[in-house]
Protein backbone atom coordinates (compact mmCIF):
# COMPACT_ATOMS: atom_id res chain seq x y z
CA UNK A 1 0.00 0.00 0.00
CA UNK A 2 1.68 3.30 -1.06
CA UNK A 3 1.64 5.81 1.73
CA UNK A 4 3.98 8.69 1.23
CA UNK A 5 2.88 12.36 -0.48
CA UNK A 6 5.53 14.41 -2.22
CA UNK A 7 5.34 17.66 -1.59
CA UNK A 8 7.33 20.11 -4.07
CA UNK A 9 7.98 23.59 -3.29
CA UNK A 10 11.34 24.35 -4.63
CA UNK A 11 12.41 24.09 -8.22
CA UNK A 12 13.59 21.00 -9.37
CA UNK A 13 13.01 18.76 -12.16
CA UNK A 14 11.28 15.11 -11.57
CA UNK A 15 12.25 12.23 -13.70
CA UNK A 16 12.36 8.63 -13.71
CA UNK A 17 15.40 6.53 -12.29
CA UNK A 18 15.36 2.13 -11.58
CA UNK A 19 11.66 2.87 -10.86
CA UNK A 20 12.31 5.78 -8.52
CA UNK A 21 11.26 9.29 -8.34
CA UNK A 22 14.36 11.19 -8.79
CA UNK A 23 14.41 14.54 -7.41
CA UNK A 24 16.85 16.76 -9.01
CA UNK A 25 17.66 19.93 -6.85
CA UNK A 26 21.49 20.77 -5.27
CA UNK A 27 21.06 17.50 -3.79
CA UNK A 28 19.34 14.32 -6.21
CA UNK A 29 16.58 12.28 -4.21
CA UNK A 30 15.12 9.30 -4.63
CA UNK A 31 11.93 7.39 -3.63
CA UNK A 32 10.43 4.24 -4.56
CA UNK A 33 7.20 4.70 -6.86
CA UNK A 34 5.92 1.86 -5.28
CA UNK A 35 5.63 3.63 -1.90
CA UNK A 36 3.98 7.15 -3.43
CA UNK A 37 0.54 8.02 -3.39
CA UNK A 38 0.93 11.41 -4.14
CA UNK A 39 2.78 14.57 -5.76
CA UNK A 40 1.61 17.83 -4.61
CA UNK A 41 3.51 20.57 -7.47
CA UNK A 42 3.47 23.99 -5.64
CA UNK A 43 6.29 25.10 -7.67
CA UNK A 44 5.91 27.02 -10.41
CA UNK A 45 9.32 25.70 -11.72
CA UNK A 46 9.43 22.13 -12.17
CA UNK A 47 9.80 19.96 -15.21
CA UNK A 48 8.64 16.50 -15.12
CA UNK A 49 9.81 14.26 -18.00
CA UNK A 50 7.27 11.90 -19.98
CA UNK A 51 8.59 8.32 -18.64
CA UNK A 52 7.64 9.84 -14.92
CA UNK A 53 4.21 10.27 -16.49
CA UNK A 54 3.96 6.66 -17.47
CA UNK A 55 5.29 5.25 -14.61
CA UNK A 56 2.70 7.01 -11.91
CA UNK A 57 0.49 5.80 -14.29
CA UNK A 58 1.66 2.05 -13.75
CA UNK A 59 1.65 2.64 -10.21
CA UNK A 60 -1.16 4.17 -9.63
CA UNK A 61 0.31 7.45 -8.36
CA UNK A 62 -1.59 11.08 -8.61
CA UNK A 63 0.21 14.40 -9.42
CA UNK A 64 -1.50 17.50 -8.16
CA UNK A 65 -1.00 20.78 -9.37
CA UNK A 66 -1.47 24.15 -8.11
CA UNK A 67 -2.71 27.45 -10.12
CA UNK A 68 -0.95 31.14 -9.46
CA UNK A 69 -2.67 31.13 -6.41
CA UNK A 70 -0.76 27.84 -4.94
CA UNK A 71 -4.03 26.22 -4.76
CA UNK A 72 -4.71 23.07 -6.19
CA UNK A 73 -6.30 23.20 -9.43
CA UNK A 74 -5.20 19.96 -11.64
CA UNK A 75 -4.90 16.24 -10.70
CA UNK A 76 -3.11 13.72 -13.34
CA UNK A 77 -5.25 10.66 -12.76
CA UNK A 78 -4.15 7.23 -14.12
CA UNK A 79 -7.05 4.67 -15.50
CA UNK A 80 -7.74 1.29 -16.73
CA UNK A 81 -6.00 -0.38 -13.96
CA UNK A 82 -8.85 -2.44 -13.10
CA UNK A 83 -9.03 -5.62 -14.71
CA UNK A 84 -12.96 -5.52 -14.23
CA UNK A 85 -13.19 -1.71 -15.25
CA UNK A 86 -16.33 -2.10 -17.86
CA UNK A 87 -18.03 -4.20 -15.55
CA UNK A 88 -17.48 -1.60 -12.66
CA UNK A 89 -18.91 1.20 -14.80
CA UNK A 90 -21.98 -0.69 -15.97
CA UNK A 91 -22.78 -1.38 -12.20
CA UNK A 92 -22.31 2.43 -11.51
CA UNK A 93 -25.05 3.36 -14.69
CA UNK A 94 -27.42 0.60 -13.69
CA UNK A 95 -27.71 1.56 -9.60
CA UNK A 96 -31.40 1.79 -8.87
CA UNK A 97 -32.46 5.01 -7.74
CA UNK A 98 -33.56 3.18 -4.32
CA UNK A 99 -30.08 2.28 -3.75
CA UNK A 100 -28.90 5.80 -4.37
CA UNK A 101 -30.98 7.14 -1.93
CA UNK A 102 -30.14 4.56 0.65
CA UNK A 103 -26.56 5.19 0.47
CA UNK A 104 -26.86 8.85 0.51
CA UNK A 105 -28.87 8.25 3.97
CA UNK A 106 -26.14 6.20 5.64
CA UNK A 107 -23.43 8.72 3.92
CA UNK A 108 -25.29 12.09 5.57
CA UNK A 109 -25.55 9.91 8.53
CA UNK A 110 -22.32 9.16 9.57
CA UNK A 111 -21.22 12.84 8.44
CA UNK A 112 -22.76 13.64 10.81
CA UNK A 113 -21.86 11.53 13.56
CA UNK A 114 -18.11 12.46 12.76
CA UNK A 115 -19.31 16.70 13.20
CA UNK A 116 -20.67 15.15 16.42
CA UNK A 117 -17.77 13.53 17.60
CA UNK A 118 -15.29 16.30 16.64
CA UNK A 119 -17.56 18.89 19.07
CA UNK A 120 -17.90 16.64 21.72
CA UNK A 121 -14.00 16.95 21.20
CA UNK A 122 -13.77 20.85 22.29
CA UNK A 123 -15.85 20.32 24.71
CA UNK A 124 -19.08 21.18 22.88
CA UNK A 125 -21.05 18.31 24.09
CA UNK A 126 -24.57 20.23 23.93
CA UNK A 127 -24.48 20.79 20.32
CA UNK A 128 -22.42 17.29 19.75
CA UNK A 129 -25.83 15.69 21.43
CA UNK A 130 -28.30 17.69 19.04
CA UNK A 131 -26.10 16.22 16.05
CA UNK A 132 -26.13 12.64 17.84
CA UNK A 133 -30.26 12.95 17.70
CA UNK A 134 -31.32 14.62 14.63
CA UNK A 135 -29.24 11.60 12.58
CA UNK A 136 -32.35 9.88 13.49
CA UNK A 137 -34.48 11.94 11.11
CA UNK A 138 -32.51 11.47 8.58
CA UNK A 139 -34.72 9.75 5.33
CA UNK A 140 -33.20 8.19 2.46
CA UNK A 141 -31.88 10.58 0.18
CA UNK A 142 -31.90 13.53 2.66
CA UNK A 143 -35.01 14.74 1.86
CA UNK A 144 -35.91 17.26 4.73
CA UNK A 145 -31.58 18.36 4.07
CA UNK A 146 -30.84 17.20 7.65
CA UNK A 147 -27.21 17.88 6.11
CA UNK A 148 -27.70 21.56 5.86
CA UNK A 149 -29.21 21.97 10.20
CA UNK A 150 -26.16 20.30 10.81
CA UNK A 151 -23.70 22.45 9.01
CA UNK A 152 -25.42 25.24 10.10
CA UNK A 153 -24.77 24.51 13.75
CA UNK A 154 -21.51 22.56 13.48
CA UNK A 155 -19.54 24.99 12.08
CA UNK A 156 -20.63 28.59 13.96
CA UNK A 157 -19.90 25.98 16.73
CA UNK A 158 -16.47 24.87 15.84
CA UNK A 159 -15.32 27.74 14.43
CA UNK A 160 -16.86 30.93 15.72
CA UNK A 161 -20.42 33.02 15.93
CA UNK A 162 -21.02 34.08 12.34
CA UNK A 163 -18.48 31.66 10.66
CA UNK A 164 -19.78 30.13 7.46
CA UNK A 165 -18.26 28.13 4.67
CA UNK A 166 -19.47 30.55 2.07
CA UNK A 167 -16.56 33.24 3.41
CA UNK A 168 -13.58 34.34 2.18
CA UNK A 169 -10.93 34.18 5.51
CA UNK A 170 -7.92 32.69 6.93
CA UNK A 171 -10.32 29.36 8.17
CA UNK A 172 -11.68 28.73 5.01
CA UNK A 173 -8.67 28.97 2.96
CA UNK A 174 -7.28 25.94 5.05
CA UNK A 175 -10.20 24.18 5.44
CA UNK A 176 -10.48 24.40 1.35
CA UNK A 177 -6.88 23.25 0.63
CA UNK A 178 -7.01 20.03 3.04
CA UNK A 179 -10.55 19.04 1.33
CA UNK A 180 -9.00 19.32 -2.21
CA UNK A 181 -5.84 17.02 -0.78
CA UNK A 182 -8.24 14.67 0.37
CA UNK A 183 -10.21 15.01 -2.27
CA UNK A 184 -7.87 14.17 -4.74
CA UNK A 185 -6.99 10.93 -2.71
CA UNK A 186 -10.39 9.93 -3.33
CA UNK A 187 -10.67 10.21 -6.85
CA UNK A 188 -7.38 8.35 -6.92
CA UNK A 189 -8.98 5.61 -5.46
CA UNK A 190 -11.79 5.57 -7.09
CA UNK A 191 -10.27 5.18 -10.87
CA UNK A 192 -8.01 2.81 -9.05
CA UNK A 193 -11.18 0.51 -8.44
CA UNK A 194 -12.28 1.37 -12.16
CA UNK A 195 -15.45 3.72 -11.04
CA UNK A 196 -15.57 6.56 -13.56
CA UNK A 197 -15.46 9.72 -11.13
CA UNK A 198 -18.22 11.74 -12.60
CA UNK A 199 -21.09 9.62 -12.20
CA UNK A 200 -22.17 10.07 -8.55
CA UNK A 201 -24.72 8.70 -5.98
CA UNK A 202 -26.19 12.09 -4.96
CA UNK A 203 -24.00 14.56 -7.02
CA UNK A 204 -24.79 15.38 -10.50
CA UNK A 205 -23.51 18.18 -11.39
CA UNK A 206 -22.63 17.93 -15.38
CA UNK A 207 -19.96 20.35 -15.13
CA UNK A 208 -18.27 18.56 -12.47
CA UNK A 209 -16.04 15.69 -13.25
CA UNK A 210 -16.23 14.00 -10.07
CA UNK A 211 -19.33 13.53 -8.61
CA UNK A 212 -18.61 10.56 -7.21
CA UNK A 213 -15.61 11.74 -5.28
CA UNK A 214 -17.65 14.91 -3.94
CA UNK A 215 -19.70 11.86 -2.65
CA UNK A 216 -17.19 10.06 -0.90
CA UNK A 217 -15.47 12.61 0.79
CA UNK A 218 -18.20 13.49 3.07
CA UNK A 219 -17.58 11.45 5.63
CA UNK A 220 -13.90 12.16 5.66
CA UNK A 221 -13.69 16.16 5.89
CA UNK A 222 -14.13 16.22 9.71
CA UNK A 223 -10.92 14.81 10.21
CA UNK A 224 -9.68 18.03 8.67
CA UNK A 225 -11.88 20.04 10.29
CA UNK A 226 -10.87 18.87 13.72
CA UNK A 227 -6.76 19.19 12.32
CA UNK A 228 -7.25 22.91 11.31
CA UNK A 229 -8.78 23.55 14.77
CA UNK A 230 -6.45 21.68 16.53
CA UNK A 231 -3.50 23.06 14.49
CA UNK A 232 -4.64 26.39 13.80
CA UNK A 233 -7.50 28.01 15.93
CA UNK A 234 -6.41 27.03 19.17
CA UNK A 235 -2.70 28.30 18.83
CA UNK A 236 -3.67 31.06 16.19
CA UNK A 237 -3.55 31.80 12.30
CA UNK A 238 -0.73 32.53 10.89
CA UNK A 239 -1.25 36.13 8.51
CA UNK A 240 0.11 33.96 5.18
CA UNK A 241 -0.81 30.39 4.23
CA UNK A 242 2.73 29.31 3.27
CA UNK A 243 4.32 26.05 1.64
CA UNK A 244 5.31 25.14 5.23
CA UNK A 245 1.54 25.12 6.25
CA UNK A 246 0.41 23.69 3.30
CA UNK A 247 3.00 20.73 3.56
CA UNK A 248 1.85 20.04 7.57
CA UNK A 249 -1.95 19.62 6.22
CA UNK A 250 -0.80 17.26 3.35
CA UNK A 251 0.56 15.14 6.16
CA UNK A 252 -3.64 14.45 7.21
CA UNK A 253 -3.42 11.79 4.63
CA UNK A 254 -1.48 9.81 7.23
CA UNK A 255 -3.78 10.64 10.22
CA UNK A 256 -5.52 7.99 11.53
CA UNK A 257 -9.33 7.39 11.57
CA UNK A 258 -11.32 4.11 12.29
CA UNK A 259 -12.94 1.80 9.88
CA UNK A 260 -14.67 -1.27 10.86
CA UNK A 261 -13.18 -0.47 14.71
CA UNK A 262 -9.68 -0.72 13.65
CA UNK A 263 -7.25 2.23 12.91
CA UNK A 264 -6.16 3.30 9.54
CA UNK A 265 -4.54 5.87 7.63
CA UNK A 266 -6.62 8.48 6.35
CA UNK A 267 -5.24 7.26 2.47
CA UNK A 268 -6.03 3.73 3.56
CA UNK A 269 -9.32 4.20 4.82
CA UNK A 270 -10.47 6.02 1.61
CA UNK A 271 -9.56 2.60 -0.26
CA UNK A 272 -11.20 0.47 1.77
CA UNK A 273 -14.65 3.20 1.33
CA UNK A 274 -13.94 3.14 -2.38
CA UNK A 275 -13.28 -0.79 -2.19
CA UNK A 276 -16.31 -1.34 -0.29
CA UNK A 277 -18.66 0.52 -2.65
CA UNK A 278 -17.80 -2.18 -5.18
CA UNK A 279 -18.97 -4.56 -3.41
CA UNK A 280 -22.10 -2.70 -2.57
CA UNK A 281 -22.91 -2.33 -6.56
CA UNK A 282 -21.75 -6.21 -6.87
CA UNK A 283 -24.55 -7.36 -4.56
CA UNK A 284 -27.27 -4.45 -4.73
CA UNK A 285 -26.72 -3.90 -0.90
CA UNK A 286 -25.72 -1.13 0.97
CA UNK A 287 -24.85 -3.02 4.23
CA UNK A 288 -21.47 -3.37 2.52
CA UNK A 289 -20.46 0.07 2.14
CA UNK A 290 -17.63 0.95 4.74
CA UNK A 291 -17.82 4.60 6.60
CA UNK A 292 -14.68 6.11 8.65
CA UNK A 293 -15.38 7.37 11.87
CA UNK A 294 -12.95 10.80 12.92
CA UNK A 295 -10.91 10.34 15.80
CA UNK A 296 -8.65 12.89 17.50
CA UNK A 297 -5.98 13.33 14.78
CA UNK A 298 -2.79 11.34 15.25
CA UNK A 299 -0.44 10.61 12.54
CA UNK A 300 -0.32 7.15 11.62
CA UNK A 301 3.13 5.25 12.70
CA UNK A 302 4.64 2.82 9.85
CA UNK A 303 7.17 0.51 10.81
Amino acid sequence: MSWRNIFISNPCKLSLKDNQLKIRQEIDYFVPLEDIAAIIIESREVVLTAPLFSACAKYGVTIIFSDDNFSPCGQFLSFNQHHRALKIIQSQINISSELKAILWQKIITRKILNQAFVLSTIAAKDYAAILSQIVEKIKPNDVENIEARAAALYFPCLFGKGFARSHENAVNIRLNYAYSIIRSAVSRSICAYGFLPALGIWHKNELNPFNLSDDLIECFRQTADLFIYQSYIQDGLAKDFNSSEKAKIIKILNYEIIVNGAKHSLLSAIDKTVKSLSTVLKNNDESYLILPETVLPKETEYE
